[in-house]
């Protein structure tokens, strides 16, 4: 049986396989508990969902925040292009099929299709969503054990940058802007 990995244990891990691809692209990691990085007026974080448990595993997706509030708030996930959502969707089925069966493998009582009560099997209850690989659609992705988080990180670090891309010309920090100036006026300053 596969070791499920929680909440805190999820950040620090994918932090250690993100990071460098981040930081090659400029962002720089935050020392927030959570995965998350920072470039300019940027912060992507990821984020996994509240319905996760040691039997049907979790799932996370990763959000980009562009100035101050939630109003800036960005599934990149969103941006995966059909190629990538062809890849994700295949990879999502192999995660998803080797999930550990619970055991034991109660009848449970869920809402069908119609709206009327179904029994299914809790283990049944961890599927690929195949849909959500349909543009544009809202993507989270199924993890269980690290092993998981590598596919996922695999998947990920190819596409960071078009991922990452800033929706309008990034902003610069007038503090930021303003030390810039300063260093640029001391080289022409005559000594």
């Amino acid at each position: 049986m596969r070791d499920y990995v929680k909440s805190k244990d999820f950040h620090r891990h994918m932090r250690s396989l993100l990071a460098s691809g981040f930081q090659e692209l400029g962002w720089e990691s935050q020392t927030a508990g959570k995965c998350s990085f920072a470039r300019g007026g940027r912060v992507c974080w990821l984020q996994v969902s509240q319905s996760s448990n040691s039997i049907m595993g979790a799932k996370f997706t990763i959000n980009m925040t562009e100035g101050s509030g939630s109003a800036g708030d960005t599934r990149i996930l969103f941006r995966l292009n059909e190629a990538d959502r062809k890849v994700g969707k295949a990879l999502e089925a192999s995660i998803i099929a080797r999930l550990p069966r619970p055991d034991p493998d109660p009848q449970i009582e869920v809402v069908g299709n119609n709206g009327q009560p179904v029994l299914v099997k809790l283990g049944d209850l961890a599927r690929a969503n195949p849909r959500q690989w349909d543009a544009p659609s809202d993507v989270w992705l199924p993890y269980f054990g690290k092993n998981d988080l590598d596919d996922w990180a695999t998947f990920l670090l190819p596409r960071l940058e078009r991922l990452t891309a800033a929706s309008s010309p990034e902003k610069i920090d007038s503090q930021l802007w303003a030390q810039r100036f300063r260093r640029l006026a001391r080289l022409f300053r005559s000594k």
